[in-house]
């Protein structure tokens, strides 16, 4: 954005397991500069790999995906403005399409997507290739960056 952006207003939630209900939530906090990213990793990520930018959280529990989960952000008043997967579709181990799976595997919005993924209603099937690319597991070069 070009302009901050209040992120109290803003909630990341995981859906474990084609669970319809959140098994994971996170309220985020303060505000995020013009242009800037906010990155949220798992505690026990490889510090070997990549150094967090400053103001990165670090939560166990809503990035804690295995590869079969739907993660959704929402925003106060507007309902979800981004997600990954489908809520309440378990997809067995893995999204899969065609040979593309998230099993142990590092996901990036590709290039040119500007806005979030909004899902339709009635929800319709979710579909990996359209707004994510897939690279090998521990693949962090552009983390951080937009």
């Amino acid at each position: 954005s070009d302009t901050p952006v209040e992120l109290s207003a803003y909630v990341l939630r995981t859906y474990f397991n084609g669970n319809p209900a959140a098994g994971a939530s996170l309220r985020l906090t303060g505000t995020l500069a013009p242009g800037a990213l906010l990155v949220i990793h798992h505690p026990s990520f490889d510090p070997a790999l990549f150094t967090p930018p400053p103001g990165s959280i670090v939560n166990g529990s809503v990035v804690n995906f295995n590869g079969d989960d739907a993660i959704v952000l929402e925003r106060d008043g507007a309902g979800v403005v981004d997600q990954f997967g489908q809520v309440g579709f378990d997809p067995g181990s893995a999204w899969t399409q065609g040979a593309v799976t998230t099993v142990d595997r590092t996901l990036r919005r590709k290039a040119g997507i500007t806005r979030g993924s909004v899902p339709a209603t009635p929800p319709a099937a979710w579909e990996l290739d359209t707004e994510w690319d897939v690279f090998p597991q521990n693949t962090v070069d552009g983390l951080g960056r937009r």
